[in-house]
């Protein structure tokens, strides 16, 4: 690769990004070691010794004269900066997102040096991508790295709409279900009679059976799907409105907590989605801080408490990651649930999808009070 010229400071953010890959692994190295049944690995040893010689690379660049250095990086050395890169921009997601205190200058700062990282992972990025051999910053992925790799799969990939699909050989192939006829089969083999015929504008209306209450017990439901404008959002909102139908018939408040998180951020963008330059959001909405998105659209009525509502509501998919809750459990009583609840109509009342602020017409919202999802108690 020809030599790349760069601003003496982004060779300084590199050079910080290097040192900070270098103790993570250097970290965990020493964690391994001390572990009786983790074997020593020669991939760390030799991912450290390459890191290394990154560092002292970049360090010989960042003393030079000039204020413009060249960078003279083999396609190796340029796959582990992009790696090292992307690892400094997890970190830095991590420190904005902790508990401690920022200055608003150093927050600034820490914003602009995430950016300068993110465009030349961008610029450097070829493939294949490297994955450095040690643990994340976070378990969980923040916004802008889901941002940076959305941005590196396109240039490396292409636009994922125009990406050649890969199908699997259907001719040649000895099967032993050759002959069988498939369920897909079965079921258009089905005759249908005037009975099981269902108006597709009717609205859902849950059976009987599997256990649940009888049908007049279901609350009314959050919104209309038909009040969606985009299809696409209008079809996902029907069938979670169907979900946390069933849920709140049988008293499932985890899995309706995670049904009306998704109602709520079908309505969001499609609220959001006509209003991209008003609301200044760019790229696709996977993307998107469902949480800073609701705060601008609900205005003066997002009180300081709905802070720590919306925060629980958008993490109720957190609910069903088994990896998380033996770590961090949690539990959805119904007057955490009620609360979630009531928060979501005035999320709803302000973006125009309900005629009352509140949950006043909800047979759930009787008993309300402030507490959130609380933690279970640790059983050790």
């Amino acid at each position: 690769m020809p030599a790349v010229q760069v601003k003496k400071v982004v060779v300084v953010c590199f050079l910080e990004a290097t040192k900070l890959s270098l103790e993570h692994l250097a970290a965990y190295r020493l964690e391994l070691s001390q572990r009786a049944s983790s074997p020593a690995s020669p991939d760390l040893a030799r991912q450290y010794g390459e890191i290394r010689r990154l560092r002292d690379y970049l360090q010989r660049c960042a003393s030079a004269y000039q204020e413009v250095a060249e960078l003279d990086l083999s396609p190796t050395d340029q796959g582990l900066l992009v790696a090292i890169c992307r690892r400094a921009i997890d970190a830095i997601d991590h420190r904005l997102a902790g508990e401690q205190l920022i200055a608003d200058d150093e927050k600034q700062w820490l914003q602009r040096k995430r950016q300068v990282l993110a465009d030349w992972c961008v610029e450097l990025a070829e493939k294949p991508l490297v994955e450095l051999p040690m643990p994340r910053v976070s378990p969980v992925q923040t916004d802008s790295a889901r941002a940076l790799l959305a941005r590196l799969q396109d240039k490396l990939f292409g636009d994922v709409a125009k990406r050649t699909k890969i199908r699997a050989p259907t001719a040649g192939i000895n099967s032993v279900t050759a002959g069988v006829r498939s369920f897909a089969d079965e079921l258009a083999a089905v005759v249908t009679t005037e009975e099981d015929v269902v108006d597709p504008q009717a609205q859902y209306v849950p059976r009987s059976g599997f256990g649940l209450p009888s049908a007049t017990e279901e609350p009314p439901p959050l919104l209309e799907a038909q009040q969606l404008r985009d299809p696409r959002l209008r079809s996902l909102a029907a069938m979670d409105l169907a979900a946390l139908s069933r849920a709140r018939i049988a008293k499932d408040y985890r899995i309706a907590a995670v049904m009306m998180a998704s109602v709520l951020e079908a309505a969001l963008l499609d609220h959001a989605i006509p209003r991209r330059a008003e609301l200044n959001v760019t790229g696709t909405p996977d993307t998107w801080n469902m949480q800073d998105l609701l705060v601008q659209l609900m205005g003066e009525a997002f009180t300081p408490k709905d802070r720590s509502l919306a925060y629980h509501l958008f993490s109720a998919r957190n609910l069903l990651r088994p990896g998380l809750q033996i770590v961090t459990p949690t539990v959805i009583t119904l007057s955490s649930f009620e609360k979630l609840t009531d928060f979501v109509h005035r999320a709803l009342y302000s973006m125009g999808f309900s005629n009352t602020p509140g949950a006043a017409g909800d047979p759930l919202a009787a008993h309300a009070d402030d507490a959130p999802p609380a933690p279970l108690p640790d059983p050790n």
